[in-house]
C-alpha cells in the first residue's frame, strides 16, 4: 500500500477557502439573523420556494438576480449589500 506524504495529507485536509456563492449565503444568513428573522419568513415573503432558499444561504444555489431583490427587499437592504 502506497503511504501518502505527510504535506498531501495537511494540505487536503485543509478547508478550501468558501466560493462566492457560500460567502453570499452566510452574508444573507446573517443579515437575516441580525434582524431576528426566520429562513420560513424570509423565503415566504420573498416568494421563494423552502428547499431554494435554504440552498441559497448554505451557498448550494445559483441566485437569480429577481430572487437576490426580492430577499434584500425582506432583509430591508440593498442588494450590493449582500454581495461578496
Amino acid at each position: 500500500m502506497h503511504d501518502r506524504d505527510p504535506q498531501q495529507a495537511r494540505e487536503a485536509a485543509r478547508p478550501s477557502p468558501p466560493t462566492p456563492a457560500e460567502r453570499l449565503g452566510r452574508r444573507i444568513a446573517g443579515r437575516r439573523s441580525d434582524l431576528g428573522l426566520s429562513q420560513e419568513k424570509v423565503f415566504l415573503q420573498a416568494g421563494i420556494s423552502r428547499n431554494t432558499y435554504q440552498r441559497i444561504e448554505m451557498g448550494r444555489a445559483d441566485v437569480r438576480y429577481s430572487q437576490l431583490l426580492r430577499i434584500a427587499a425582506v432583509l430591508r437592504c440593498h442588494v450590493r449589500d449582500l454581495l461578496p
